[in-house]
């Protein structure tokens, strides 16, 4: 009973009390005030005087020796009050005039008139506590009767509120633990008992009419929505096909509630039917869908759902297809989801498992983790839904991202917004429209063992992500492996292979950005840092192959380059136009430049072979080379006009092995190529020329020559 109906019935118990008490005490006030009165003449109306005391015991008078009797009272004495006892005379003859003595009360003995006030007293004493009992009986009931009439008009309430909440659809079942409530128009128009235990549609069949389920033939269909309260379990087993009717507006959806109830799938489709055409219910406010509640739970097991959940309007947000709510638990067990809005949604669920879970054409995204806590997840696949594959979204809690696959969505593989301390761990995904993973508004991420194939954007940070790892991540084909946009601040890659980038391996546009062992194969630029660019460091980079390995834009700052890797790039294995850039040791061999310097840029350590140009430097700033080791077949150092350059302690081998104005600070050594290298040069033309010389013979023989040489003519006397 909730606080004011207590209260309403306490106060009608009180003025219940009340008013019998007013209503019943004059009546036994009187009674006592009359056994207390003394004789009275009947024509007047005296007030009740004051109780007197009792009087002392008198000893005890002589006994009428002739033993007579007290005479009967005569026809004009007086008759005394009610409950006060008649004086009777002595048998002894008083002289006249005389005192009458007061008739002698043996000791112990009370007068026979105050016995009977005691016993009136204790009447009226008893007939009072009747009569409060009565009145608290009668008081009783009727506070129970009101506690009835106030819990049904609450029971009424909650019903009209529930069907409120729930669009206020034409016909809603409420299951009890004990009975049905039909609901139509928000009023509970019939109770049918039910027998402990779960319910299932074969027994909801019995109870209702044609009109708001049907069973045929292994296929049911539902044309009411169902609403499950505390302690309920249904159970959808038994049959091949669960048709829930739908429509154009939302009180034409039969949905499922589960409430705290427990709802069982097992081995069933269940779908939408829009009874007007006997086709699935297209994307509308009537559509159909299922909820798990708070504190409800939804176990399905080889059950495929599809066609359910309605779109977002003005005024409603949308429903997915299934959904968990706050604090609903569940599992889904090799389980489907096909052609729904949103596949399946977890918004602040508790602990649900999913395990061999397919997720497909879903108007949005296919699978929503809002603020969910404990999930665990396997085997999870999501393809080509509209939106994400999947989103993670809301409060930032303990799950672990982990066992999804992701292919043909039409934005992200998975999309991670707003999150704290996410673990994502084993995700694969491929050919999704907008990219592989998204990272946006989020702090400590850590990535693992990441696969992205032929995405547009395998990883893609921004919107203020901070603190990112990227560890053991592997991007196959597409047009950019990794890109940090300006706004990402602490990224870190390390151990990752990114192979195939048409337009490049990692994009930088962030601030305190770590790259280290990466590796990038057969990609159009192996790292681009962008505009904008701050402290970035690259370390133990590998690039094989590709039209460049690094290049640094304008507009960037803070670039350090160690133990560069680089193997027969197209064209540079370093481009830079970032102001003191600092390239530290590194090996790189054969392409077209080595290292192209357009800003200040530091080179130390670095040795250059293979590679038709050893470093170009166009840069209005010094460039610095010391201790470098060039080695190639063209140019060794080539100074632009206006580029200065300095040389320190360093070795350069080349046919050309400086160009321009460069100075030269200590020990340089300067000299062809090794013999070796020409010979590398030379070897591969005389086997041209011996090849070509072959050629030559075979097709002059196969042209009919017997003699072998061609004799010249001979000069005739005439000629001469």
């Amino acid at each position: 009973m909730t606080a004011p109906v207590r209260r309403l019935a306490t106060l009608l118990l009180g003025c219940t009390i009340t008013t019998l008490l007013a209503v019943h005490a004059p009546s036994t006030a009187a009674a006592a005030t009359a056994m207390h009165a003394p004789p009275a003449a009947p024509a007047q109306q005296q007030p009740p005087p004051e109780p007197a005391p009792e009087p002392p015991p008198q000893p005890a008078a002589e006994p009428d020796p002739g033993g007579a009797a007290t005479p009967p009272l005569r026809r004009n004495d007086p008759v005394p009050a009610p409950g006060v006892a008649e004086a009777r005379p002595s048998t002894q003859q008083q002289a006249p005039g005389s005192p009458q003595p007061p008739p002698a009360v043996p000791p112990g003995v009370l007068p026979q008139a105050d016995n009977g006030a005691a016993e009136a007293r204790a009447r009226a004493a008893e007939l009072a506590r009747d009569r409060i009992q009565a009145a608290a009986e009668l008081a009783r009931k009727r506070v129970e009767a009101a506690e009835r009439l106030a819990e049904m008009a609450a029971e009424a309430d909650r019903i009209q509120a529930s069907w409120e909440e729930r669009g206020r659809p034409n016909k809603m079942i409420v299951v009890r633990s004990k009975r049905i409530d039909v609901v139509a128009a928000g009023r509970v128009s019939r109770q049918v008992p039910l027998r402990p235990g779960a319910v299932t549609l074969g027994s909801l069949d019995r109870h209702l009419p044609p009109e708001w389920l049907t069973i045929t033939d292994g296929t049911a269909q539902l044309f009411a929505t169902i609403v499950m309260t505390p302690g309920t379990a249904l159970d959808v087993t038994g049959i091949t096909t669960l048709k829930l009717a739908g429509g154009a507006t939302t009180p034409e959806a039969a949905s499922i509630y589960t409430g705290r109830g427990r709802l069982t799938l097992r081995g069933v489709t269940v779908a939408s039917i829009d009874p007007a055409t006997g086709q699935p219910v297209p994307p509308a406010p009537g559509r159909p869908s299922i909820a798990v509640s708070a504190g409800g739970i939804l176990e399905a097991t080889d059950t495929t759902i599809t066609d359910l959940g309605s779109p977002p309007v003005e005024t409603d947000n949308g429903r997915a297809g299934l959904a968990f709510g706050p604090g609903s638990r569940g599992t889904l067990i090799r389980t489907t989801l096909l052609r729904n809005t949103t596949g399946l949604e977890l918004s602040r669920s508790d602990a649900v498992r999913l395990h061999s879970v397919t997720v497909g054409d879903s108007t949005a995204d296919g699978i929503v983790l809002h603020g969910d806590r404990g999930t665990t997840m396997s085997d999870i696949r999501t393809e080509r839904n509209r939106g994400n594959g999947v989103l993670v979204s809301g409060e930032s809690t303990d799950r672990r991202i982990t066992g999804i696959s992701t292919a043909a969505n039409g934005a992200f593989g998975v999309a991670v917004v707003g999150q704290r301390g996410a673990q994502i761990i084993g995700v694969a995904t491929a050919a999704d429209k907008i990219g592989g993973l998204r990272l946006s508004r989020s702090v400590d991420t850590v990535v693992t063992a990441f696969t992205a194939t032929e995405q547009p954007i395998g990883v893609f940070t921004h919107v203020n992500t901070t603190n990112i790892v990227l560890d053991h991540l592997q991007t196959t084909g597409g047009r950019r492996g990794v890109v940090a946009e300006k706004s990402t601040r602490s990224l870190t890659v390390t151990e990752s292979r990114l192979q195939g980038a048409r337009v490049a391996g990692l994009a930088i546009g962030g601030q305190n950005v770590a790259l280290t062992d990466v590796q990038v194969i057969d990609s159009g630029t192996g790292v681009r840092v962008e505009r904008g660019a701050k402290g970035i460091t690259i370390t133990r980079l590998q690039v094989e192959r590709g039209r460049d390995g690094i290049v640094a834009t304008p507009g960037t700052s803070g670039v350090v380059v160690r133990d560069l890797v680089a193997d027969h790039v197209q064209s540079d294995a370093v481009r830079t136009f970032s102001p003191n850039t600092q390239i530290i040791g590194g090996q790189i061999t054969g392409g077209s430049t080595g290292i192209d310097a357009g800003a200040a840029t530091t080179i130390s350590g670095t040795s250059i072979s293979g590679a038709d140009e050893g470093i170009h430097s166009s840069s209005a700033e010094l460039v610095h080379a010391d201790g470098v080791d060039v080695h190639t077949t063209a140019l060794g150092i080539n100074a632009a006009t206006g580029s200065p350059f300095l040389l320190t302690a360093s070795r350069i081998r080349a046919v050309e092995a400086l160009r321009g104005q460069i100075a030269q600070q200590g020990t340089n050594e300067l000299s062809l190529p090794a013999l070796n290298l020409l010979s590398a040069i030379g070897v591969p033309l005389i086997l041209l020329a011996i090849v070509l010389e072959q050629v030559h013979a075979r097709l002059y023989r196969r042209a009919g020559s017997t003699t072998g040489r061609r004799l010249p003519p001979v000069m005739t006397a005439e000629a001469g």
